[in-house]
């Protein structure tokens, strides 16, 4: 029997060709799951519905109509939910000295209130509990220059995941978050692509090896599948190697 068998899950952030989103998405089905995914293109979406045998529904993550329907439609399609995860985000650089109010909201409307309304959403179609978990990165425990936005708006929520956890206990409602280091996506690309940044980070990563997404995906399963963790909840996992006990390059 696969792990997820009978199990309804929803992922918001899977319209990449490479990503967290889609990666989660594909793992989760292959364990059981139906699988609804969300993001912002519909194109991508149902090749990636089609592909798992799931449904593909086009979902703006900063918009609490949005977000609401999404789980609207996973309920009205398999008639409950299971599972959901975050994995909608996008990267904002810019130094403190030389940033705006406006360079700072879309961070916010994305990574933090759009992650908070997901929350709010996905534990009301939860019915007989569930497991609600959301992408973090390195970045929200390494500092790193550039990324106050990004990253504070990350830590913020990892914070709230533990609010959630205590909120939602009646329910029994898990929340978790899963903190990423650096790993070859479609928001990363650019950069890994530059010669000897690959080099630099793996000289901080203790397991010797960058990340991949499918690290990532093993991880969303194992806060999925409640037998393996279902008396972990309200916590921040690391999947970066270990780097998290060091330093980022530079």
């Amino acid at each position: 029997m696969a792990r997820l068998d009978g199990k309804v899950a929803v992922v918001i952030g899977a319209s990449g060709q490479q990503n967290f989103g889609s990666a989660i998405a594909r793992r989760f089905a292959e364990e059981g799951a139906k699988v609804v995914v969300a993001g912002r293109r519909q194109e991508l979406l149902d090749s990636l519905a089609e592909e798992i045998g799931g449904l593909g529904v086009a979902t703006d993550a900063t918009d609490e109509t949005a977000i609401e329907n999404l789980f609207t439609t996973a309920k009205s399609e398999y008639g409950r939910v299971d599972i959901a995860v975050n994995s909608a985000g996008g990267i904002a650089f810019c130094n403190i000295a030389d940033i705006t109010a406006e360079q700072i909201q879309p961070s916010l409307d994305l990574s933090f209130i759009g992650a908070i309304l997901f929350f709010k959403h996905a534990a009301a179609a939860m019915e007989d509990g569930g497991s609600v978990m959301t992408i973090s990165s390195l970045t929200a425990r390494l500092p790193a220059k550039g990324y106050s936005a990004y990253a504070g708006a990350r830590a913020g929520v990892d914070y709230v995941v533990k609010i959630a956890a205590s909120e939602y206990a009646e329910k029994k409602v898990r929340f978790n978050s899963i903190a990423a280091g650096l790993i070859n996506t479609d928001m990363t690309a650019d950069l890994l692509s530059t010669p000897g940044v690959e080099d630099m980070f793996i000289a901080n990563i203790p397991c010797g090896r960058m990340g991949t997404v499918e690290d990532i995906a093993e991880t969303a399963l194992y806060l999925a599948d409640d037998k393996a963790s279902g008396f972990i909840n309200g916590q921040l996992i690391d999947v970066s190697g270990g780097q998290a006990m060091g330093g980022l390059p530079g």
